[in-house]
């Protein structure tokens, strides 16, 4: 999940008998105004821990929660046909820009990369896709992204990422300096507070107090321009935890410029970072149909290049 999915707000709404038989759109409207007829129309409902919908009769007693969006409101993906870079029968390939998140949220099913890529793929085609993710960028990430476009494709192409056969180049700005090539091996998992961590790598295989294990972490950094306490660096995951390059640079000492939570900076001088500067930039991977080897590459962001010309005029 996206570093801004913690910072939502849910506020409860307790069922009354008043309310017994009501959709419960209604009531949310009718108690929190165009605030709730908003969160009612883009899935923010919940019910005993499952999304609802407004239609849904209310039944005395229950407690409603309304998942509200953080503070900048509904992000919706700035998508458009253009960003697809490859589709076939099977496979679908966009350039994801950044900030935006690429699938649902506890407070919106509407604006994700993968509801208006499917809005925008029924108006062309006149017939809703059947799409379906098959990995995850950050919301702050851009690049490559996969979907599979059939349901024949999704087994091959879950056992091609899960087995190590799908391999990506990351491009990230980080801050300080970095040596010409490095390799991280670590541990990850959740920290106590539900954070993403790093762990020894002798602790790899132990049991965490929510149910799961330290996870092996492995990462190839190789440094492309050093400018001054700044690195264009590529960065080579060799497995796909949950904020790996983000956490391994941060490790290293040189966290990605714009990666608040990692202590990265918000700026290069009077340019304002949103987001961290990590553009998933190529991929390769095995077709789920026939096995021949498909090549991605994707350009980065505008932001992306604004804040190297930033750093090379520095």
């Amino acid at each position: 999940m996206p570093d801004q999915a913690t910072s939502h707000t849910t506020v409860s709404l307790p069922l009354t008998v008043a309310n017994a038989g009501r959709p419960l759109g209604a009531i949310v409207a009718e108690r929190l105004g165009e605030v709730g007829r908003q969160a009612a129309a883009r899935g923010g409902l919940w019910l005993r821990r499952r999304r609802v919908s407004p239609d849904t009769p209310a039944l005395a007693g229950e407690t409603l929660l309304v998942r509200l969006p953080p503070a900048g409101g509904y992000c919706d993906a700035p998508l458009t046909i253009d960003h697809i870079v490859y589709e076939d029968d099977d496979l679908l390939v966009i350039n994801k820009p950044p900030a935006c998140y690429v699938g649902d949220t506890p407070w919106d099913t509407q604006g994700s990369v993968l509801a208006v890529m499917t809005r925008l793929l029924a108006a062309r085609d006149s017939q809703p896709p059947m799409l379906h993710l098959a990995h995850q960028l950050d919301f702050g990430t851009s690049g490559v992204l996969v979907f599979s476009k059939h349901p024949r494709a999704n087994a091959p192409l879950q056992a091609a990422f899960n087995d190590g056969r799908v391999h990506k180049r990351y491009e990230a700005v980080c801050t300080g300096y970095m040596p010409s090539e490095v390799e991280l091996v670590t541990g990850h998992g959740r920290a106590a507070g539900g954070r993403w961590r790093l762990y020894d790598r002798a602790e790899i295989g132990r049991a965490l107090p929510n149910g799961q294990r330290v996870k092996l972490a492995h990462t190839r950094f190789i440094l492309r321009r050093q400018y001054e306490q700044a690195a264009l660096v590529w960065a080579i995951p060799l497995t796909g935890r949950t904020h790996q390059i983000r956490l391994h640079l941060a490790a290293l000492g040189c966290p990605i410029l714009g990666d608040t939570r990692y202590g990265g900076p918000v700026s290069i001088g009077e340019l304002a970072l949103a987001h961290p500067l990590l553009h998933a930039a190529e991929l390769a991977l095995p077709h789920p149909r026939d096995g021949r080897w498909l090549y991605v590459f994707c350009p980065p962001p505008p932001v992306f290049v604004t804040a190297i010309c930033r750093l090379r005029a520095e």
